[in-house]
């Protein structure tokens, strides 16, 4: 299952849109403090997460927290010169990161290399 954070609508909705369409189960949720909810009480186990942290209130503090919830190694981390820079996002131990601009194919790849490392 893939689990997919993030505030802003249109880039959650493709993104969710063409994993579906690739056959994956993907949960989508608005904010970091849903997501924390969700991950924290057990309710989800994603396989993968793709974090899009514009629009998070202090993104590094929510990927700290969520590094407690599941392995880096599993993220694909969104962000934009806005958010946190890139190598921010690595330093804090997310080999994962694609910086704006991108596009849907690209999170996808993303998305499907981090499971085939999992095998």
């Amino acid at each position: 299952m893939v689990l997919l954070i993030g505030a802003e609508w249109r880039p959650r909705t493709l993104v969710r849109a063409e994993l579906l369409e690739r056959g994956y189960e993907t949960f989508a949720v608005e904010s970091w403090d849903e997501a924390h909810m969700l991950l924290a009480a057990g309710a989800i186990r994603p396989d993968v997460t793709v974090f899009d942290l514009p629009g998070e209130d202090n993104p590094e503090a929510a990927l700290r927290s969520l590094a407690g919830l599941v392995r880096p190694e599993a993220v694909v981390v969104l962000t934009g010169e806005a958010a946190l820079p890139a190598g921010a996002v690595s330093a804090l131990g997310y080999p994962h990161v694609v910086a704006r601009p991108f596009d849907v194919g690209q999170i996808v790849r993303r998305v499907e290399a981090v499971r085939e490392a999992q095998r």
